[in-house]
């Protein structure tokens, strides 16, 4: 393909986390804290070299000084342990060069909104050393050609997605609705990893070029991953039942609730089905499934964002409405349809949640428009009242969830008390002379 996209790719993924380092070195190593506008400049000097990189790479798909470039483009081996190895291969396809871009050019975007937004805020600092650290893995899952290194993306998006949302240490509900957001996020990403070992030892490779094998499969072995691929998206996605970690998910500051829950990391399962669809698509259980809590999840939050009364969690829920729909389209086949679907909905709700400050601002001045009643309302104001009690409280699913939960960790603190009380002993003993 040429000596260009292999300079590319790996630079567009490289770059950011290069400049993240060099602040993080400056803050490490210096007497004083880094000013605003170093970190400013250094991080966003990663941003736009990775989107350049990126535009490049769409340059070679399209044919620009050249022919075509597609396919997977080899840089060695990442990892060798005796026999296995971890390849180091990027992708080059329209699912690939479209991600790519479309998250480079919206962290960049973010960027520079976030200087003025977060101007004089204590953790300035700390917020562009974590996109810097956030657009290396978006990019990372962008142009993976394989799940190992998209696994490796994953993680790296799933631990800024929940730094962002404990952004305001200082106060507990940030806390604690960090630590519900990462708990979601090892449950999809156990399945993930499980998925990926599955899909070596059934093909072969985890290479994304050799899902097509999974035709050949048994119809057993070929629905389990994909139900396990699933269940990744899902918890990703913030697909039911695991909603709940995405309206907490709000604490976070406005410009990473704009490129994490609207923009970016809330779209990262549905690519996550894009590039599995070979095995997806062979599948009609898994499918089946995927269109049924797609539905179910965009009907709950329609539900649930006419009765929110927060601008950003029924922005949140507004978003977790349209996902809920692209998956069913996903599993539907409607590929092309879903990731245009993906792009639009992703730039639209960017700009409402950095536009949401000021909506507030104006509807306290404003005031509130009397809304006439609903179609349900005049039908039955019982039934309605019924229906917006159960939306106002979510269906209580964190509820039931927590309560689903209540004997595990009851049984972990059981554990670890029993544990630290044997080691308490063992110490008191002494060892044997």
């Amino acid at each position: 393909m040429g000596e260009w996209i292999h300079l590319a790719m790996p630079l567009a993924i490289v770059a950011p986390v290069a400049a993240m380092v060099v602040v993080g070195l400056r803050v490490l190593l210096a007497d004083r804290h880094p000013s605003e506008a170093f970190a400013y400049r250094t991080v966003m000097f990663g941003l736009v070299t990775s989107m350049l990189a990126s535009v490049a790479v769409l340059l070679r798909f399209l044919g620009v000084g050249g022919a075509p470039a597609s396919g997977e483009v080899e840089f060695g081996v990442w990892l060798r342990i005796h026999d296995f190895h971890i390849p180091l291969v990027l992708l080059v396809d329209r699912v690939s060069v479209t991600i790519s871009l479309f998250a480079a050019v919206l962290t960049v975007l973010v960027g520079r909104f976030s200087r003025t937004y977060l101007h004089k805020d204590p953790g300035f600092v700390r917020f562009f050393v974590l996109l810097g650290f956030f657009a290396t893995g978006t990019q990372l899952v962008a142009l993976a050609g394989a799940l190992e290194l998209f696994f490796a993306g994953w993680e790296m998006v799933g631990i800024a997605s929940a730094m962002f949302i404990g952004y305001f240490h200082e106060r507990d509900e940030p806390v604690r609705s960090s630590v519900r957001a990462f708990a979601t996020y090892r449950f999809s990403d156990a399945g993930l990893l499980i998925a990926t070992v599955t899909t070596f030892e059934l093909l072969g490779s985890a290479r994304f070029s050799a899902l097509a094998g999974a035709a050949a499969l048994p119809a057993g072995e070929a629905s389990l991953i994909a139900l396990l691929f699933l269940l990744s998206a899902m918890g990703k996605s913030a697909q039911l039942p695991f909603s709940g970690w995405l309206p907490r998910a709000m604490e976070g500051p406005t410009p990473s609730s704009a490129l994490f829950y609207g923009a970016v990391s809330i779209h990262a399962g549905l690519f996550l089905l894009l590039r599995v669809w070979p095995v997806l698509e062979v599948s009609l259980l898994a499918r089946g499934i995927g269109v049924a809590v797609g539905l179910a999840t965009a009907i709950y939050a329609a539900a649930v964002v006419r009765v929110h009364t927060d601008a950003k969690g029924a922005l949140a829920h507004a978003t977790l409405a349209q996902v809920g729909l692209i998956l069913a389209e996903i599993c539907l086949g409607w590929i092309t349809l879903a990731l245009v679907h993906l792009v639009c909905h992703a730039l639209l709700r960017l700009g409402q949640y950095l536009k949401a400050p000021n909506m507030i601002h104006d509807a306290h001045r404003m005031g509130h428009a009397h809304h006439p009643p609903t179609w349900l309302e005049r039908w039955s104001p019982r039934l309605a009242a019924r229906v917006y009690a159960a939306a106002l409280h979510r269906l209580r699913l964190d509820d039931r969830i927590d309560a689903a939960f209540a004997p595990v960790l009851a049984f972990a603190r059981l554990l670890d008390r029993a544990d630290t009380r044997l080691r308490r002993i063992v110490s008191l003993d002494g060892p044997a002379s």
